[in-house]
């Protein structure tokens, strides 16, 4: 890894806890940005329609645009990263202070472009990573837009 085995960065133990959320096994997942671009599909319906129209069909694998590539899953595992718009939430698996950033960045320079969604903010599970709360580069910087 890194350069001739040089890196710019070192890996903490609580990184690891954050990829073992993201990995989740292998489990099939959605990118958090992801899930904020369909939240667009939520309130009308159009996301739980196409998922429903695509878990009918009879499959082995999937390939992704991203990341690994093919995923040996089928119908109901396809279906599985989606739950969020049934269940009514805005839950994703990663570490909620892994998702700090995007959350705030709805709220502030992204609030102009991102479907508005009555599922409530993007949030995870919380890892303890750090010192608990998230490491969010515009309080660091003190950028205008971080919500108090």
């Amino acid at each position: 890894l890194g350069w001739g085995g040089w890196q710019p960065f070192t890996w903490r133990a609580s990184e690891e806890r954050a990829f073992d959320a993201y990995t989740a096994n292998g489990k099939p997942t959605l990118l958090p940005i992801i899930q904020i671009i369909l939240n667009r599909g939520v309130a009308d319906g159009s996301l739980s329609k196409w998922v429903a129209k695509v878990v009918q069909w009879d499959f082995e694998r999937v390939v992704p645009a991203h990341l690994d590539a093919p995923l040996a899953i089928g119908p109901s595992e396809f279906g599985e990263p989606f739950e969020f718009a049934r269940n009514g939430g805005n839950e994703v698996r990663f570490c909620d202070e892994d998702v700090a950033l995007l959350r705030e960045a709805e709220r502030g320079p992204l609030a102009f472009s991102v479907g508005k969604t009555n599922l409530g903010p993007l949030t995870g599970a919380p890892c303890n990573l750090g010192n608990g709360e998230a490491q969010v580069v515009s309080r660091e910087l003190g950028l205008a837009w971080s919500p108090k």
